[in-house]
């Protein structure tokens, strides 16, 4: 998916800090389940493009990482959960503690998707494309 935003800061010469305009949402895709609406975050400058605060660029969001990371969030974190209630069961405890396990179990998921995030932020963020006006901010 292509998506046009507008660069509200500089974070280092391959990452820029981006924000959707509410017109860019009314045509966006994914405007009924998206948690950006006025929001800033971070897109990859890949290219290196030569943007500056208050550029309007095109950033590329592909499909098949976006579904990934989504599926990667909740998926892990849930198959977690039967992992660690049965386990707690297998050990002989009872059934208040293999639940709690089970929730051990789904917190242990988000912090390990958490931490593969981080090692893999660059994969997952939308690409800048190109740079479609240079207006800077006053």
């Amino acid at each position: 998916m292509f998506e046009i935003v507008t660069v509200t800061k500089i974070v280092s010469k391959q990452m820029l800090e981006v924000s959707c305009t509410s017109s860019a949402c009314n045509g966006c895709k994914g405007e009924t389940f998206c948690n950006t609406k006025g929001k800033r975050f971070e897109a990859w400058n890949k290219h290196m493009l030569p943007a500056q605060p208050g550029s309007t660029v095109e950033i590329y969001l592909q499909p098949g990482r976006t579904i990934a990371g989504t599926l990667i969030t909740l998926i892990f974190p849930l198959l977690l959960f039967p992992a660690g209630y049965y386990l707690s069961i297998l050990l002989g405890s009872g059934e208040l503690a293999s639940f709690l396990f089970g929730i051990l179990g789904i917190l242990v998921g988000f912090l390990g998707v958490w931490l593969y995030f981080r090692r893999s932020q660059a994969h997952y963020l939308p690409v800048v494309e190109r740079i479609l006006s240079e207006e800077s901010e006053n």
